[in-house]
Formats: structure tokens, sequence, C-alpha cells
């Protein structure tokens, strides 16, 4: 599914709390509870850093890793991200297929410079990218533009609850394992994404593994489901992986 760009957009709620007269040693214990809170390591996944990201940020390593990133729609729709990183190198292939708008109908009855034809109401496209570490624009946008594009990082803004349930070692990674849901949330933990969403209501199901040194997420399998405020609903399944070559 290709997650809304209305996701970044949230309702910010502002709180005050009304100061009272504290004793030195109350005023000195709160801000030791505050300092160990701080230094606290995080205890859940970082939705939005996938490791495509941080690996291709981080000094060239000449092991290749490819990375493979799904995304179902329950209409048929797909886009695939499938790319190999190595050294200053990452090559990549994207496939995507989505129902037809009129722009795309458009588009392929132009007799000069036709795209793509328009097949059962659905157009489908594949194209390889390439990029060089030392063309820094392209190099960013290869690794986190296809982040953004193909990966669920949006639905992590949302705060499903997020729970440690063991560790495994994935294609020489040592990784975290995560359980992901929204099970037990009222309305009000959901009310930022239901509001710029315009939903009813969603869920958010899944597992995800996070790189425990660099703790990136390196695999996912999550399912999320909507309904909107008109009743209508959307299923979208979303699958990644990184493994070593």
């Amino acid at each position: 599914m290709s997650t809304p760009r209305s996701l970044l957009v949230f309702t910010m709620l502002t709180s005050i709390t009304a100061a009272g007269c504290k004793s030195h040693s109350t005023v000195k214990a709160e801000a030791h509870r505050s300092e160990a809170n701080v230094s606290a390591p995080p205890s859940h996944p970082i939705g939005g850093t996938y490791c495509l990201e941080t690996f291709a940020q981080a000094p060239a390593d000449t092991r290749a890793v490819h990375f493979s990133y799904k995304q179902s729609e329950g209409d048929g729709s797909f886009k695939d991200y499938e790319g190999d990183l190595a050294g200053d190198k990452l090559d990549s292939t994207v496939h995507e297929k989505h129902v037809a708008t009129d722009m795309d109908r458009e588009l392929a009855q132009l007799k000069n410079a036709p795209g793509p034809p328009v097949v059962d109401g659905f157009v489908e496209t594949t194209r390889p990218l390439h990029e060089t570490r030392d063309d820094r624009s392209g190099w960013s946008m290869a690794s986190g533009g296809q982040v953004q594009g193909f990966t669920p990082w949006g639905l992590f803004i949302a705060k499903p609850n997020v729970n440690q349930v063991g560790t495994e070692n994935l294609s020489g990674f040592d990784a975290i394992k995560y359980s992901v849901d929204t099970d037990g949330q009222s309305q009000l933990d959901k009310m930022a994404l239901t509001l710029a969403g315009g939903l009813k209501d969603y869920s958010i199901k899944g597992t995800a593994w996070v790189d425990s040194k660099q703790q990136c997420i390196l695999r996912y399998n999550i399912d999320y489901e909507a309904v909107r405020k008109d009743g209508t609903e959307r299923k979208t399944h979303y699958e990644g992986d990184t493994t070593r070559q």
C-alpha cells in the first residue's frame, strides 16, 4: 500500500501543568528520575529507521546486502522494491502495479511518446535504478526515498503497541524480534492517524526484526486494515527482508 503523506500531519496536543511549591529534595529527586529516563535505551524499534538507509549512510562495505520491500493492496495493486548495496553502488529494481487513472489512460493514447498501456484497468511498470555514492543527492534518494516509498514506516508514527518477544540471527545479523499490534488501544490512542487519514478505525498487526547494534529494521511482516469514514475498507500487507549475499 502506498502510505499516505497525510500520515505526517498530526494534531498537536499541548498540556499545561500547574507548578506548585516543592521542597528542594523533591525537585532534586524528580530531576534525577528525568535524567534516568532520558539516558534509558529504547525498548522498541524506531519505525522510520530501515537498514537500507542506515547501511547506505554508513562507510562503504564490500560485502553485498540485498533489500526486499513489498507492499500488496486488496484491490490487486502492489509495489515491489529489490535492491543490492555493495561498496559504493546501489543497484535496484522497482516494480509497481496500480489502478489506472484518467491521466494514465490519456498518456497511453499518445502517439509520439505513449505511456504504459492500461491492461484490465491497471498500469504496470518496471524500472531499474543505479546510484553511486559520489552522487550525494541521488545516493540519498536511492536509500531514503525508497524507504519512504515502499516500507510501512508511516504506520509506526501512529505508535502501535511494540513488544520484544525474542532474539534471532537473520542472515548473519543479530536481531531483536518484536510483535506489533493495536490491540487494546483506544480511539484516543489512534486519534492522530484517524484524523490525518480520514478514518473511522484501523488495525496494525505483525512482526518486526531489528538489528541489535544499529537499531534499524531488518525484516518485517505487517498487516494494516483501515475503515474510512464512508465505510469503505482498505487492506494492505507489507513484508520486507535484509540478507547478506
